[in-house]
């Protein structure tokens, strides 16, 4: 059986953020051990995003982990949209 993510990390000490080069906002999951879990933002100059919004990464090996932390409201999304590459991406913000 698949153990939850959620079972192996506390994502409300877990959930780290940095900015980009470009200024926008980076999100980032780490472990209990203070080790990189995942990337769960995307840099992209062609949006502009107020200081509090980034662009989710909902695929690949994060959706699981997005899914997750959407029902858990701790991201929330902005129902705004962006397309990268072939990738419709939600743009979120980091829920209190």
């Amino acid at each position: 059986m698949k153990k939850m993510i959620s079972d192996q990390i506390d994502f409300k000490k877990e959930l780290h953020k940095d900015c980009y080069l470009n200024g926008q906002l980076a999100v980032y999951v780490h472990d209990n051990n203070g080790e990189p879990l995942a990337e769960l933002s995307i840099m992209h100059d062609s949006v502009e995003l107020a200081p509090n919004e980034f662009v989710l990464k909902y695929y690949s090996e994060n959706e699981d982990l997005a899914q997750e932390l959407l029902k858990s409201h701790l991201i929330v999304p902005t129902n705004r949209f962006i397309l990268v590459g072939s990738h419709l991406c939600p743009i979120c913000e980091v829920g209190t």
